[in-house]
């Protein structure tokens, strides 16, 4: 953009001038623009992230939940059929006592 300024000389450089500094708050406010978009992107981009983790974490715990019960629960089906089979003897081992008491009794036997 040429002036003509009041002594009569070419402002050109002065029009440059001012146009540089349009471009310039301009390209300022596109590049705010760009970076609110950025900051907004990544701080969505971390909250993503940090629910990822939480839910993780909480997979986690869970997991190990799981595994103590399951630890428990074998522990339990180890004992249990010992106990069963104690019981077992001591049943059949009483009624067997039983029988021979009865056919000796009755003169059966």
């Amino acid at each position: 953009r040429v002036t003509e300024s009041p002594a009569g000389e070419d402002s050109l450089e002065a029009g440059l001038k001012t146009d540089g500094a349009k471009l310039d708050s301009q390209s300022q406010r596109n590049a705010k623009e760009h970076f609110s978009q950025m900051e907004k992107t990544l701080s969505s981009l971390i909250s993503k992230t940090d629910m990822i983790l939480r839910q993780a974490d909480y997979a986690k715990e869970l997991e190990v939940e799981f595994h103590e019960q399951s630890i428990a629960m074998n522990k339990a089906s180890q004992w249990w059929p010992i106990v069963q089979l104690c019981v077992l003897l001591i049943t059949g081992f009483t009624q067997a006592n039983h029988m021979v008491a009865f056919f000796r009794k009755h003169h059966i036997f």
